[in-house]
């Protein structure tokens, strides 16, 4: 966390001695000193959509707003349940860098590549 002054330390010690005592006590299991009280909110999606139409950068901050974005940008008539939770675990697993995901991610990168170039023969 980066230094506070004087001012906002004394204003973070405020806050965190009027906590019950059962968040102070999760903050101090993490740690006072690596707490950031005057953190801002995550945004929205909306918000980020917003933002991205007027060309300001935007980043993500997890896969539930990747799966989010997709369904936002793919409207398809009917989704099945097994469809959506197909890609809510992907876009979450790709978020986080698991291999399991990114295994599956590149094999139908391949399949649709290699798909194209035998119809393409036929």
């Amino acid at each position: 966390m980066a230094k506070l002054t004087p001012e906002e330390e004394k204003k973070k010690r405020d806050l965190f001695e009027a906590m019950s005592p059962r968040s102070q006590k999760r903050i101090l299991k993490k740690g006072y000193e690596e707490w950031d009280p005057f953190m801002l909110p995550k945004e929205p999606l909306a918000y980020k959509l917003k933002q991205e139409a007027k060309g300001e950068k935007v980043t993500l901050d997890s896969g539930h707003e990747l799966h989010e974005r997709y369904f936002s940008e793919h409207r398809l008539p009917d989704y099945s349940p097994e469809y959506v939770k197909g890609v809510l675990e992907i876009s979450q697993g790709l978020f986080r860098g698991q291999d399991r995901y990114q295994g599956m991610y590149d094999f139908s990168c391949w399949y649709e590549k290699w798909r194209k170039e035998h119809e393409e023969e036929e």
